[in-house]
């Protein structure tokens, strides 16, 4: 704007003073103004960066979203087999789910509830162990339903006979591995092996017991529950378990623990082909007297 000046005569000390301020008021509304335009340049330098940041944030989650949303995947049929490198890979993969994964948190869970019978902690175990066999199954193409997994368990094993010695071994180590992970998390325990000769025996002695006099109770559990799928399974698990847990004593396998024990023991011992018939032939019998199909064994 314009300053106004007051007039007087040159030789005033006042004039002088005057001019002094009027120059001094000038000066400040000058700087103030440069000020202003100073501010004003600076906010729209920073409204012209925000905008281009914001034209780079869209640009870039667009892209994101272009390259990590993928095209609906062809279907694809299920396996017929597995390779050596994909039985070991997979093998590793249910390994690391139970020891780094949340599938032994969930067995830490389960030792940190010893009241609950063990029968059932250790099916609650298998359920853990399961869920992580499904997702590893299904990231090699398998059905993640117990028709995939039972598949996957079938072609696992068939990698192994043909493996050769050295990763036939590996997978020895990586299952014992797992076994071993589920015992000590899910139950604060280690491995109790057998030799081979006691579980064919027991494995037999189970399979007497199935089809011979149960006691009233187990018979009367495993007549009321024909008619139900899910609860004849049931009951005749629970029937498996209370016959197990009656003849375990008599090879050294005492008490909750021993139960435990013994099933990881009989684990080991399921491909000899005469415990994995005695086994057949115990679990045919309990799901005769419930009523149901027994679980038939994928194809060969």
């Amino acid at each position: 704007g314009v300053v106004a000046t007051t007039f007087c005569h040159p030789a005033s000390g006042i004039c002088k003073l005057q001019r002094h301020r009027d120059a001094h008021i000038a000066r400040r509304r000058i700087a103030d103004e440069s000020c202003g335009n100073t501010a004003l340049a600076k906010r729209a330098m920073l409204l012209r960066t925000t905008a281009r940041l914001g034209r780079r944030v869209a640009e870039q989650t667009h892209a994101w979203k272009r390259f990590s949303t993928p095209a609906a995947a062809p279907d694809l049929p299920p396996p017929t087999s597995l390779s050596k490198a994909q039985a070991l890979s997979s093998s590793r993969i249910v390994l690391d789910f139970v020891r780094l994964g949340v599938s032994g948190r969930r067995l830490d869970a389960l030792a940190a509830a010893p009241e609950a019978p063990v029968a059932d902690r250790w099916v609650q175990a298998m359920q853990v162990l399961v869920g992580a066999q499904a997702h590893t199954a299904a990231a090699f193409g398998y059905e993640a339903s117990e028709k995939g997994i039972i598949s996957y368990r079938h072609h696992l094993g068939l990698a192994a006979q043909s493996a050769g010695p050295e990763a036939l071994e590996e997978l020895k180590s990586l299952d014992k591995e797992v076994w071993e992970e589920v015992l000590l998390r899910g139950f604060a325990l280690s491995p109790k092996p057998m030799a081979p000769e006691a579980a064919r025996e027991f494995a037999g002695k189970v399979a007497a017991a199935a089809a011979g006099d149960l006691g009233d109770a187990l018979a009367a559990d495993l007549a009321a529950a024909k008619g139900d799928a899910q609860k004849a399974s049931g009951a005749v698990m629970r029937a498996l378990a209370a016959v197990q847990t009656e003849l375990a004593p008599t090879i050294g396998y005492d008490g909750a623990d021993g139960y435990v024990q013994l099933q990881v023991a009989l684990m080991e011992h399921l491909a000899d082909p005469a415990v994995a018939h005695a086994t057949q032939a115990a679990t045919h019998a309990l799901c005769a007297r419930a009523g149901i199909t027994p679980p038939t064994s994928p194809p060969q």
